[in-house]
């Protein structure tokens, strides 16, 4: 037993000379990459019997592994370098404390004023040693090395470590934060509270522009939002912080996280689709309650990220005020938000939308009206409300029929019932009333059997002047000649009144004309002035709505006139549409096809001056009456159907094309681009015509007037009169 016991002793020791010998190089090799002061150091300080004397006691830190120094940074230092005033050989007394001032001066003077200030405790470099360490000196490496950190920051270093800015940090060529980067300095750290500091709320943004609006940076990374940083600084969260000083308000951190920063596509993230809505919550709490319960918040919580959330429309990080005209929420720009997606063919097959909402909704009243800038018009979000959108079937819904009445009701009191029973989205085809269709078709022959027919008339007649006019001088003529004498007079046309109501009909015609398809076509270039112009749309409507009540008030005068003054009740009656009218157009047309070898001599007014005028007394009248319709639409949704309304309207439009084509067709061609009368006939500002001219159209008229002239100088003198239309 005592022989088997001696065997397995030396057995023992054995392994332990076997296990030394590979070890013992090495150590050997560590110590002897020390300078030489050092190792005599270590001789005691690297005693394993004073390892086993001191154990883990107060005195440990006497202790030191030459591996710590060798993959310290201060390798190449020797031992006295920093701790002086050491004896040589053995010593008793306690060195002079580490200074490391000594030769990190500058780092060493912004530790006093930083947040790690006193961190190690009382010692002259206990800060420095708390961090980098005692002997084992370490220092935050380029890659992002946060080890250092995480001794105290542990929680901040592994949110950090899991987030994008630590990804594949052995790439040196990476712009990847470290600690120091966003912190300011190792040294000069402040807390995120000291207005100062780079992590400060009112820093953060500038803190996170040092990559992400650094050119080199965007390129190198592909970092996809180049311009994050500056719409920022534009949007309504960074001008709160900037102009304003509210730190309360959303800044980097608050939506993407201080250290844990991760993708949008990451479902963790703070900014993934199904998690903004949270997100925005923290400090919106209200309207995002709203939102995750309406359709578009449930359908993004169950996953459909076709679906819009807060950042869809309201934006990313350029995120404006509702009312700034640049807003994708501002009142004349949301609905085309809206139409982003449900005029999307993809959006509206995929999950079975209702059809042309918003196309309907910009060929509506309303949608031309926001289209031309009237920021008052109820747009999409008037009717279906903001962040509480509710399918129509829900009775929560304010398009529900059971709350129409009331929604409505907000712009148009008192008519929400009779728009509660009516069809909202229609358009010429799509939905509208089939009374409503049938007036347009009705309308629509009415102007191309109309306006062709002009087209026609006056064509040939310009082709027979233009015939005329280049006659040769010694070709006999159709006409008449006209004594010299005669063709010289002036015969009187209008008299000022005359030109007056002219002139009055004249320009409140055109501003008419100007203003009312200006709704119709607010994207043409001759409505934008209209834009442009302060309160751009109102006064649009003001416009036209003031020349429209100008133009009635002259038609209820010219009715006066025409009943209340000789000459008018004279003119009047020569006006009246006879059977001799028929006759003279035949006789015209018949001519301009060279049928006849004259034109027909014409009395005081012709076929075409009385079919100008009635024209204009018929659309007078069916203008003004659709125009108050409309004007007065809450008032005429008290007592009838929104059909009636939509009639108006059909009308009015129509009517307006017709109007404005046979004053360019029919009458512009008589007093302006007829050959013999180019570039315009003077009698509207002047009320006279010459005898040549009044013998080439109103020759009947003229032989009259002559005739009469005639009588009256054979009379007495006393029985002599002026003559009417002669001067």
């Amino acid at each position: 037993m005592m022989r088997s016991a001696c065997y397995g002793k030396a057995a023992g020791g054995l392994f332990l000379v076997w296990l030394f010998l590979p070890i013992a190089p090495n150590v050997f090799a560590v110590v002897s990459e020390l300078p030489a002061t050092s190792q005599e150091c270590l001789a005691c300080h690297n005693d394993p019997d004073l390892k086993k004397e001191i154990g883990g006691g107060r005195y440990a830190s006497l202790l030191v592994e030459p591996a710590d120094l060798i993959q310290s940074a201060h390798k190449e230092l020797a031992c006295a370098e920093c701790h002086g005033g050491i004896p040589e050989g053995s010593h008793a007394e306690t060195p002079q404390p580490v200074r490391c001032s000594a030769c990190h001066l500058k780092p060493h003077e912004n530790v006093p004023d930083s947040a790690h200030a006193n961190l190690g405790g009382i010692g002259p470099s206990a800060n420095c040693i708390a961090c980098h360490g005692s002997h084992r000196i370490q220092k935050i490496a380029a890659d992002g090395n946060v080890s250092l950190c995480a001794s105290c920051h542990g929680r901040q270093a592994k949110h950090m470590a899991a987030g994008i800015h630590a990804g594949s940090r052995g790439e040196k060529t990476r712009h990847l934060p470290t600690c120091a980067t966003c912190h300011n300095t190792a040294h000069a750290v402040k807390s995120h509270r000291d207005p100062v500091s780079p992590t400060h709320r009112s820093q953060i943004h500038e803190t996170c522009a040092r990559c992400h609006a650094d050119p080199k940076v965007i390129a190198e990374e592909q970092i996809t939002r180049p311009r994050a940083v500056a719409l920022f600084v534009q949007s309504i969260h960074g001008q709160a912080i900037l102009q304003k000083g509210n730190l309360t308000a959303a800044t980097c951190t608050d939506c993407h996280g201080a250290h844990e920063i991760r993708r949008a596509a990451d479902p963790a993230s703070g900014v993934f689709k199904q998690n903004v809505a949270v997100t925005c919550k923290q400090c919106h709490d209200d309207v995002a309650s709203q939102f995750q319960d309406s359709v578009h918040g449930r359908a993004v919580s169950h996953g459909v990220f076709a679906a819009p959330t807060c950042t869809d429309c309201h934006g990313e990080h350029g995120i404006t005020a509702t009312r700034a005209p640049g807003s994708r929420v501002a009142p004349l720009t949301v609905s085309k938000t809206c139409a982003a997606c449900h005029e999307a063919v993809r959006v509206v097959e995929e999950f079975g939308l209702a059809p042309r909402r918003a196309g309907t909704f910009f060929e509506s009243f309303h949608g031309l009206a926001a289209r031309g800038g009237s920021p008052v018009v109820a747009n999409c979000a008037s009717c279906h409300g903001t962040h509480n959108i509710q399918p129509s079937s829900d009775p929560r819904s304010t398009v529900n029929p059971m709350n129409l009445s009331r929604t409505c009701g907000q712009c148009h009191r008192g008519a929400g019932i009779q728009l509660a029973s009516a069809r909202i989205h229609v358009a010429p085809g799509f939905g509208e009333h089939p009374w409503v269709t049938l007036v347009r078709q009705i309308y629509l022959v009415i102007i191309f059997v109309t306006i062709g027919g002009m087209s026609l008339h006056n064509g040939l007649d310009f082709l027979v002047h233009l015939r005329e006019r280049w006659r040769t001088e010694g070709q006999q003529e159709d006409e008449p000649r006209v004594p010299p004498e005669v063709a010289r007079r002036l015969f009187e046309r209008l008299t000022l009144n005359e030109r007056i109501q002219h002139v009055t009909l004249f320009a409140t015609f055109t501003i008419l004309v100007i203003t009312g398809f200006a709704l119709k076509f607010p994207d043409a270039w001759w409505a934008r002035p209209l834009v442009w112009i302060e309160s751009g749309y109102a006064v649009r409507a003001w416009l036209h709505r003031i020349a429209g009540v100008l133009m009635t008030l002259a038609a209820g005068y010219h009715l006066a006139y025409l009943f209340g003054t000789q000459r008018g009740r004279a003119q009047f009656r020569l006006m009246q549409p006879c059977r001799r009218d028929v006759g003279e157009a035949w006789e015209m047309v018949t001519f301009n096809l060279g049928l006849r070898p004259h034109r027909p001599r014409f009395h005081r007014f012709t076929y075409v001056e009385k079919l100008e005028y009635w024209a204009v007394m018929w659309g007078t009248v069916v203008m003004a009456g659709t125009g108050f319709i409309m004007c007065l639409q809450t008032i005429v949704l008290k007592r009838w159907p929104l059909l009636v309304i939509d009639l108006a309207s059909v009308v009015h439009y129509y009517e307006a094309w017709l109007a404005t084509l046979a004053v360019l067709v029919w009458h512009f061609y008589s007093v302006i681009f007829r050959p013999d009368i180019y570039p315009m006939s003077q009698v509207w500002l002047t009320g006279k015509i010459t005898g040549e001219q009044m013998a080439k159209d109103h020759a009947a008229e003229l032989e009259e007037t002559l005739a009469a002239e005639t009588v009256l100088s054979s009379l007495p003198g006393d029985k002599k009169a002026e003559p009417r239309v002669s001067i």
